[in-house]
C-alpha cells in the first residue's frame, strides 16, 4: 500500500508515517520501491503502526514502544520480565502526578498573593527585569 493509504488506515499523517521510518519504528525493504518511486508498504508496517498506537494509548513512549515491540518479537519478553517493565512505569507515572501535584499547590499559592505586596510573579519580574 502506498503511504496515503497506509496513513489513511492509521489516522496518521505522512510526516508520522515517515518520521517512524526513520526512527526505525517501521521497516520498508529498499526493493518496495515502484517503477514510480512510490514506495509500497507491506501489511507488516500496518500491524506495527497498530501496535505502536496501543502501546502509546497505554501511556508508554515512542521509544519504549520500539522496546517493547523488538523484545516481543525476539521472543524475550516474558510474563515477569513485562509485569516489571510495567511496574517502573506506573512508578514513574506516579513520580510525574506528584511533581505536578507540587507545582500546581505552588502556582495557586501564587495566584493567591497576586495583587498583594507578597506577590511572587511580580518580584520575579522586578528581579529579572532588573538584571
Amino acid at each position: 500500500m502506498l503511504i496515503g493509504e497506509l496513513a489513511q488506515k492509521t489516522n496518521l499523517s505522512r510526516h508520522t508515517i515517515r518520521f517512524y521510518e526513520k526512527m526505525g519504528l517501521i521497516n520498508v525493504p529498499e526493493k518496495s520501491r515502484r517503477d514510480n518511486n512510490y514506495k509500497e508498504y507491506p501489511e507488516e508496517a500496518l500491524r506495527r503502526i497498530n501496535a505502536i498506537q496501543l502501546i502509546k494509548s497505554q501511556g508508554f513512549t515512542l521509544k519504549e514502544a520500539r522496546g517493547i515491540i523488538n523484545l516481543i518479537q525476539s521472543g524475550t519478553l516474558d510474563p515477569e520480565r513485562g509485569r516489571n517493565y510495567i511496574l517502573k512505569k506506573v512508578k514513574g507515572i506516579e513520580k510525574q502526578i506528584e511533581e505536578l501535584l507540587h507545582a500546581r499547590r505552588n502556582l495557586l499559592i501564587m495566584a493567591d498573593k497576586c495583587g498583594t505586596d507578597d506577590c511572587d510573579v511580580d518580584r520575579m519580574l522586578k528581579e529579572s527585569l532588573n538584571s
